[in-house]
């Protein structure tokens, strides 16, 4: 497993093993799992505070790993969608982090 990380952060694997198999599935499964574990914390901040610690590590490992390996694909028309959507979501990401902080 740890070959595999290291593997997708340098670039190294195909895109659409990284893209739908780990930022895609990944980030659904995740926030799944994450969802259900913050049910049983009852406060508004500490769930916000383990909801950023569960998920950023991944979420940057999962972008990183998609703009690095974005032109591991035959056309590379799929490398910059592949981008926009990471650039789409980290925008989000921020704007999102900004409304619950305000």
């Amino acid at each position: 497993m740890l070959v595999f990380i290291k593997s997708a952060w340098s670039g190294k694997e195909k895109l659409s093993l990284v893209f739908w198999g780990y930022y895609i599935s990944g980030q659904l499964g995740l926030a799944l799992l994450v969802g259900t574990l913050l049910i049983l914390i009852p406060s508004e901040t500490a769930q916000i505070i383990a909801a950023v610690l569960l998920l950023l590590p991944y979420l940057i490992w999962a972008s990183w790993s998609v703009w690095t390996c974005a032109y591991n694909v035959g056309q590379k028309y799929w490398g910059h969608a592949a981008r926009a959507v990471v650039v789409i979501s980290v925008m989000s990401a921020i704007r999102n982090l900004n409304v619950i902080l305000e």
